[in-house]
């Protein structure tokens, strides 16, 4: 016979929802808040006898609506953002159905697939510190649900149990993690997100990268293994944009090359970087990137490399990856005639006060450096830096640089450059991020989108190498200064009264900086867990040259060695129950059908008496199981006579 939940029970399973519909919210913010919050009110509602539960036409209705409603917003039902949300639908029409026991079992079971759903998405250690907390509070409630009607709701037992069940397990689960065979190329295929960050694209129009700059999210975090820059040259470069329409670029057409590393390596910088997966098939590293680098070899054949020093992927990254990049802040190169040609292109400016300036830049010198360093002391003077510059009437230079006046770092770059064009100085527009906090206790540089940057680069015939130019830097010199996080996160005011020292001052910054630090750490170590690190793992403890195929019997052999131990285990602890105990149990059984539960805190005796009275028709007989009953089970000597008498009354 199943037992019945109650109230107590009903009551945690709706917090069990609630809580494992929270690491969702921020990715399906209309399923969880819309459907999960008023499914969660109106079973909390029936549960204090407000409201009745849906009739099954409302409960059809809701199913066939939020299917289709699912199905027009993804354009399919499965894949991980579909199916996440439909299961997030699923779970909470599934809080308002039934409240028997095969309801509760089914909805305990569907926590579990809610959680391994955003398991799939992120494995960051807030979530899995979230997860085995999950996990115990679930599988609590699963032996709780088991144990009968009378248990009332104990926070305090729940979590107990469910804690020493978690222990119990918890060294099997790490062992079969280091030893259950890895994959380079991951399980489960990455598929286009719909949170990609905004700003970051083949085309800038004025306004894109401010819009970027306040979305404050985080985009990747570099260590340096040895040297490493100063503030002023953490530039970290993403793309070149090479098509000249005034105010709007584009990324025009990148012959692909083979980089080689350079021979000297006191000009490189080695980082490894930990990138998020907002940037489509963006790879960033310190300007100017000369090699990346992979674990995968999924991973390296999916790397691409073009001219400008650039790397994307020729596939959109959907999950964290991590990288080591080589770069050298100075690389020389050459330009042919059609480059140079291309880096000419521009639209020709009608604008007598635009002709007016690229003239008297001109005339300085015929030297491509001194006539930049001329347009540079131009920003220096006329510009002011906003994160809201507002827009633009039109796309034309005039507007911007002789009105307008007020501007982010994507105005003064694309300005700058088409200036330069203008001026037949050869030019591009370079996109990325400049800044970046450091960590003082992990020694790594968090970026985030608050660093998100675009500078210029002009071509130097005396150097014969690409030069970077910043007119941001005259704009606002301590925007590079102090980088994009700090800058933008303080006021004027407080802009003229910084104090570095006191920017990680106060123990919240403290804390935030040691669980990020700790964080970053299991990510990298997730990350680089892959089959060639399981194999270093091997070599480290004294298993050099494991056979990865044999690893699959072994984790079979120990998935074996397991059962066998809990089987062994369960025996053990089972007591052997004597021939009065199993006559005393068969009674209960056959009194629990009329009625007469066992309540938890009876011991045999008050229950046999209590179910005496309460059963009169059989008083006499209940009396003499109980007599007889007491001495077989809890004597020293009970006779064979007694037992059969307990049987015959039963």
């Amino acid at each position: 016979m199943n037992p019945t939940p109650n109230r107590f029970f009903h009551l945690s399973l709706i917090f069990l929802v609630a809580l494992n519909l929270v690491p969702h919210f921020s990715t399906y913010t209309v399923p969880t808040l819309a459907v999960g919050g008023l499914c969660l009110v109106w079973r909390l509602l029936y549960e204090f006898q407000y409201i009745p539960l849906p009739n099954v036409l409302t409960k059809m209705g809701l199913v066939v609506t939020l299917s289709y409603l699912v199905f027009k917003n993804y354009g399919q039902i499965l894949g991980l953002e579909a199916g996440s949300a439909l299961l997030i639908c699923a779970v909470s029409l599934k809080l308002i159905d039934r409240v028997e026991y095969r309801d509760a079992m089914v909805l305990l079971f569907l926590n579990f697939m809610l959680l391994l759903a955003r398991f799939f998405e992120s494995q960051s250690l807030g979530m899995t510190i979230f997860a085995v907390f999950d996990l115990i509070i679930t599988t609590a409630l699963l032996v709780q649900l088991h144990n009968g009607s009378q248990i009332k709701f104990d926070p305090q037992t729940l979590f107990k149990t469910g804690l020493r069940l978690f222990f119990q397990v918890a060294p099997f689960m790490v062992l079969l993690f280091f030893v259950f065979p890895r994959f380079s190329t991951g399980l489960i295929a990455g598929q286009r997100r719909s949170n990609q960050l905004k700003g970051f694209s083949d085309t800038m129009k004025p306004g894109s990268f401010s819009q970027l700059a306040q979305q404050d999210q985080e985009a990747f975090r570099v260590i340096f293994n040895g040297k490493e820059p100063g503030p002023f040259d953490l530039y970290w470069r993403g793309g070149i944009l090479t098509l000249d329409a005034g105010m709007r670029w584009e990324k025009g057409e990148l012959k692909k090359v083979d980089y080689q590393p350079l021979e000297s390596k006191e000009l490189l910088y080695e980082q490894e970087i930990l990138l998020e997966p907002f940037f489509e098939k963006w790879l960033f590293a310190l300007d100017r990137p000369t090699r990346i680098l992979h674990n995968s070899l999924v991973m390296i054949r999916r790397t691409e490399s073009f001219e400008g020093e650039l790397f994307r992927l020729n596939k959109e990254q959907n999950n964290k990856i991590v990288y080591r990049a080589f770069s050298s802040l100075q690389i020389a190169s050459k330009l042919s005639k059609n480059d140079r040609k291309k880096y000419l292109q521009t639209t020709q400016v009608q604008d007598p006060r635009v002709n007016e300036l690229v003239h008297s830049i001109s005339e300085v010198s015929s030297e491509n450096e001194e006539r930049a360093q001329e347009l540079m002391k131009f920003y220096q003077k006329q510009f002011r830096y906003t994160l809201s510059p507002g827009e633009l009437k039109t796309e034309n230079l005039g507007e911007f640089l002789f009105e307008k006046k007020v501007g982010f770092c994507e105005h003064f770059a694309v300005s700058f450059a088409s200036l330069m064009r203008l001026a037949n100085v050869p030019s591009r527009v370079v996109v990325g991020f400049h800044g970046g906090e450091k960590n003082p206790i992990s020694n790594y540089y968090l970026v985030t989108s608050r660093d998100a940057h675009a500078w210029t680069e002009i071509w130097s015939d005396t150097k014969n190498r690409w030069i970077r130019f910043d007119p941001t830097f005259m704009v606002a010199p301590l925007r590079i200064e102090l980088g994009g996080q700090v800058f933008h996160s303080l006021s004027e005011s407080e802009r003229l009264l910084i104090d570095e020292k006191s920017l990680n001052k106060g123990w919240l910054k403290q804390a935030s900086l040691a669980f990020d630090a700790v964080a970053t750490q299991w990510n990298l170590f997730l990350l680089n867990y892959d089959r060639q690190g399981q194999l270093d793992f091997f070599e480290k403890i004294g298993l050099k040259g494991v056979n990865q195929k044999k690893l699959v019997p072994v984790t079979l052999l120990i998935l074996l060695c397991f059962y066998l131990w809990i089987r062994y285990k369960n025996r053990q602890s089972q007591v052997e129950i004597s021939e009065a105990q199993k006559a005393y149990l068969f009674l209960r059984e056959r009194l629990a059908k009329k009625g007469i539960d066992k309540l938890s805190f009876e011991g045999p005796s008050d229950f046999l008496m209590r179910a005496a009275k309460e059963y009169p028709e059989k008083q006499n007989e209940i009396n003499l199981f109980r007599q007889y009953y007491l001495p077989a089970e809890y004597g020293n000597h009970p006779s064979k006579e007694n037992l059969r008498i307990l049987v015959k009354n039963i």
